[in-house]
């Protein structure tokens, strides 16, 4: 009987914990209640801080590799129209234009050169 009385407190005292054995004052137990508030709040900003930093990682990496393949884009441009001036400038491009508009060279007699 004392055996089955003791296993029957065994248990309770599991269940309900150690509350008959240590007394907490409220005003103590709102101070922790505070405390635990605060490091979850705090925890929490944390976190979100945590995400939004790495967030922003990431558009920033996405802006430059957009930015990256746009600076490609103008060079590959730039080699383009270098090109296209280089053979507009040439000596036969221009023959053929002027011929098209009717300019012949000069006869030898008639060129003049200017010191």
């Amino acid at each position: 009987m004392r055996l089955a009385r003791d296993i029957q407190a065994y248990f309770w005292t599991l269940r309900y914990g150690f509350r008959d054995y240590f007394h907490v004052s409220d005003r103590l137990r709102s101070g922790i209640a505070f405390l635990c508030a605060s490091a979850v709040m705090v925890v929490l900003l944390i976190g979100f801080f945590y995400v939004w930093n790495r967030m922003k990682i990431v558009q920033v990496g996405y802006e430059i590799s957009t930015l990256e393949n746009r600076n490609k884009e103008l060079k590959n441009r730039k080699r383009e129209l270098l090109l296209e001036i280089a053979s507009l400038e040439s000596p036969g491009e221009l023959e053929k234009k002027a011929a098209k508009q009717g300019l012949r060279f000069p006869a030898i007699g008639r060129v003049i050169h200017v010191p």
